[in-house]
């Protein structure tokens, strides 16, 4: 038993930032389950630096090659492959949660955060060529991406919502998530299990934009907070909207509220700690999604206990000092989605231009 499985009692879940074909073939992602992990979120940079530095994927590169897959197109083959892989380790925490956790979630193109039509149709595309019950796909929480999360969750897809920097993010994801379980238990006299979603929130991101305006300002006593009482409020917030007569008549049909899923928790300021963000975020009905360091970090010198409800009062004053320092907050943050699009973006061409060298290059030697 590891401090994972303690946060398990504590009503957390723990996911992994992180997949890699080596890591799941060489058993080190079975480890981790069996360590506590309880699901897997992708990116793009991990997978575009392991094709340009290792040899994890050159078999199956060389593969799609032979069977005439175009280069544009073989990144997709491979994450959804290991993808299947993921989802059948973690398809025995999926049967024992009853579905709640035990996901693999796959990153679409950032390029259609804005276009809701190529939105769902690419995410059904992922979710068919992944094939597993356990799968999840990324929506960003954009005004296109909620429309697209409402469609989907009426069709029964299961969601991993993304780029939620501000309260109001994740409420618009929120109440996007609630109509489509609305319209699919309208529409649809059977199903064989009402979707799930979660909605990741930036903390690191935001700390790593607002501290150095803080220092700026002079208030470097501020800094590296500001991330955890957004999340404290946001909470309070979940709390709220997933309660109710609404939501009551919807979990009468056993559906499941959207979990918020602390994500980038690895912090930019290397003089904080790298258990700074997972000490303060535990909490019942959420997930701390870990990074390798910060998972093993957690196991070594992590502190239990339910942090996240703790001193809402702390979090409103912080908020109010940060405005008093002359901070415009929510300019700061609200800013932060479009950059971390365009940031994403770039990601993942970069991940197309290292499958496409290293297609060129195993070509060449072949």
């Amino acid at each position: 038993m590891s401090k994972l499985h303690d946060l398990h009692k504590l009503g957390q879940s723990t996911w992994l930032n992180y997949m890699r074909h080596n890591y799941i073939t060489s058993g080190e992602l079975r480890q981790a389950i069996a360590n506590g992990i309880q699901g897997v979120t992708a990116n793009a940079a991990v997978f575009a630096q392991t094709i340009r530095q290792a040899d994890d994927y050159d078999q199956a590169i060389g593969q799609q090659m032979a069977e005439g897959t175009p280069f544009r197109l073989i990144h997709e083959r491979l994450m959804m492959d290991d993808a299947r892989r993921v989802a059948d380790l973690l398809h025995e925490v999926y049967q024992e949660s009853g579905s709640w956790d035990g996901f693999v979630s796959l990153e679409m193109d950032p390029a259609l955060a804005h276009d809701t039509h190529n939105m769902v149709a690419t995410a059904k595309h992922l979710l068919h060529g992944m094939d597993r019950g356990n799968a999840m796909v990324e929506i960003p929480a954009t005004l296109e991406g909620c429309d697209a999360i409402q469609t989907l969750i009426t069709d029964c897809e299961s969601l991993n919502i993304t780029h939620i920097f501000t309260v109001t993010d994740f409420e618009r994801a929120a109440q996007a998530y609630i109509a489509g379980l609305e319209r699919l238990l309208a529409t649809q006299s059977t199903w064989r299990i009402l979707p799930t979603a979660v909605a990741s929130f930036s903390v690191g991101a935001i700390d790593a934009a607002v501290d150095p305006v803080l220092r700026e300002k002079g208030r470097p006593d501020l800094c590296g907070k500001t991330a955890v009482a957004l999340a404290k409020l946001l909470f309070q917030r979940y709390r709220h909207i997933f309660s109710g007569p609404r939501w009551d008549q919807l979990a009468r049909h056993k559906a499941r509220p959207l979990r918020p899923k602390w994500t980038r928790t690895t912090p930019a300021d290397p003089a904080l700690p790298l258990t700074h963000y997972t000490n303060a975020l535990i909490g019942s009905e959420t997930i701390i999604t870990f990074s390798p360091e910060t998972m093993a970090a957690f196991i070594a010198e992590g502190r239990l206990g339910h942090t996240l409800t703790q001193d809402i009062g702390g979090a409103e004053d912080h908020l109010e000092n940060v405005a008093k320092a002359g901070v415009d907050l929510d300019a700061i943050v609200h800013d932060l989605q479009a950059e971390y699009l365009d940031a994403g973006e770039v990601q993942y061409q970069a991940l197309i231009e290292a499958v496409m060298q290293r297609s060129v290059a195993l070509g060449m030697a072949a």
